[in-house]
């Protein structure tokens, strides 16, 4: 049977979560969350979801993955795992509404680079829109706390009072509903595709990984391969590889996934930010899952 599976990152928001999940259905939650000490403010949000939602919880389908929310890679490598295994046979939703920008970037780029040939539905990225939201509450409050410090002599006890349960009743909303509340609508993000590098370009890529990063001249990549396609031949220059190497290491460098930096010597080969990014995924390491 096909499930509504939802990736949805932990954050100070509650109403934006559960507007998303009564939009499209759910049968199975994804819940990102972070692995710093900040994160365990969020907690208050996921007991509360866990109680909402106590049926999925029961059937093990509210799941918990833990991840360095602040790495791109590590979002990207988690996220892109989880869409393409789940919409493989199933609807696969995305909120990018209630954590941090870097972390919706993250699943942007995570969702839009699966192979979509492969996948039953295309996964939906959407955006849920509040009608308020708490910094705009606290902008107003922090006028009449500045008043009232400006007088605060001459302030009457009554003043002090209300404007501690204006205070009061701020936080107290954002506890029960997060910082955005009331949904004014959810806003769908249209799929658009992302090009993958090829099969042989991650393997340059996971190479430069597995170097620290960088090596020193093409040669040391020709080397590589070499070890691979002919064992014992080390000292053997191959060519074609080479040949190959240089042709997708062009690829590459227009696509500012490696940076060739100039030495003495020649050029040094350096995966980017963004190389590392793709090439995540093949690396060694894991989500923590709950």
């Amino acid at each position: 049977m096909e499930q509504r599976v939802h990736v949805i990152p932990a954050g100070f928001e509650f109403d934006r979560i559960v507007a998303g999940l009564d939009s499209y259905g759910v049968s199975r939650i994804y819940l990102i969350r972070g692995i710093t000490d900040v994160d365990q403010h969020v907690d208050t949000y996921v007991d509360r979801l866990k109680v909402r939602y106590a049926r999925l919880v029961e059937l093990g389908d509210f799941r918990e993955v833990h991840i360095d929310i602040f790495d791109l890679g590590a979002i990207f490598k988690a996220v892109k795992n989880i869409v393409e295994t789940e919409a493989l046979h199933n609807q696969v939703f995305i909120n990018l509404a209630t954590s941090t920008k870097l972390l919706s970037l993250g699943l942007v780029m995570a969702t839009w680079c699966i192979d979509a040939s492969k996948v039953r539905h295309l996964p939906t990225l959407y955006y849920v829109r509040a009608s308020h939201y708490v910094q705009s509450d606290l902008l107003d409050l922090d006028k009449k706390v500045q008043s009232l410090l400006a007088e605060f002599d001459r302030a009457r006890r009554e003043d002090v009072f209300a404007l501690l349960q204006e205070v009061s009743l701020i936080t107290k909303s954002m506890v029960e509903r997060g910082s955005g509340y009331d949904e004014e609508s959810v806003i769908q993000v249209p799929f658009m595709p992302i090009r993958l590098p090829s099969e042989f370009e991650m393997q340059i890529l996971s190479v430069l990984e597995n170097y620290g990063g960088e090596v020193g001249r093409i040669d040391d990549l020709v080397k590589a391969f070499e070890s691979k396609t002919m064992p014992g031949k080390r000292g053997t220059t191959n060519v074609a590889i080479r040949s190959k190497i240089s042709y997708h290491l062009r690829n590459l460098e227009t696509r500012q996934l490696i940076a060739k930096i100039p030495t003495h010597r020649g050029s040094k080969i350096r995966i980017t930010g963004l190389g590392k990014v793709f090439v995540a995924p093949r690396i060694p390491g894991k989500a923590i899952e709950e």
